[in-house]
């Protein structure tokens, strides 16, 4: 049976979920189990789209489309930048500067490793953040991506030299007794426009971790 995903807000053309970390959003190649596309559409008793990404070992606010013609609305809406997406990542080292702008260009290898480039090869990737509190041996970082790019996040705090917490993919290594149970990065916020012109619509949750919470 598939686990009941929480829901935040549900309409006629899409549905906000609280996605669990741990849990693929979407199928993947070699990967097995249920997805959040398959529990949310079990719930519903009606099929749901993805329209954008989300980690497997991240947390949070996660859109799903009801129909075609809200997916197509949706997909261009995230590929236009026009979500405004908030994250929280607990991250090993405090940044420096504390708060600013993040700006490369990032490309995946045949590994799966996402990595920033120098040269024009890759996409442009954007991520503005700010720290907001330092936690014994960690500091609570807030994200706003303003591209949507692949491993953005992860990526972009290991270029500053402040790797997420629980991220040995892309460079956290344990400290002293420091464990984390999963990358600690965590979706808190969306806010979207409307298709119909009504006032933006915006969703929150908070993260299952006390550590990840403001």
């Amino acid at each position: 049976m598939a686990p009941a995903i929480p829901i935040l807000f549900a309409d006629d053309a899409l549905v906000v979920v609280d996605k669990p970390a741990g849990m693929l959003a979407v199928e993947a190649p070699g990967r097995r189990g249920t997805t959040v596309v398959d529990a949310v559409g079990a719930q519903l008793g009606q099929r749901v789209h993805a329209v954008h990404r989300l980690d497997e070992e991240t947390s949070g606010v996660f859109v799903l489309a009801k129909t075609l013609d809200a997916k197509a609305w949706l997909e261009a809406v995230f590929m236009e930048h026009r979500a405004t997406r908030t994250y929280l990542a607990l991250v090993s080292h405090a940044p420096n500067p504390p708060a600013g702008r993040i700006e490369s260009r990032l490309r995946e290898l045949p590994s799966g490793i996402v990595q920033s480039v120098v040269r024009t090869a890759g996409e442009p990737a954007v991520t503005d953040y700010r720290t907001l509190v330092r936690r014994d041996r960690a500091t609570l970082v807030e994200c706003t991506p303003r591209t949507g790019r692949r491993n953005q996040l992860r990526v972009h705090l290991a270029d500053l030299g402040s790797p997420i917490c629980g991220d040995r993919k892309y460079g956290w290594r344990a400290r002293g007794r420091a464990s984390y149970p999963r990358v600690m990065l965590h979706a808190e916020r969306i806010v979207l426009p409307r298709s119909d012109g009504a006032a933006d619509l915006e969703v929150a949750v908070e993260a299952p971790e006390s550590a990840l919470r403001r």
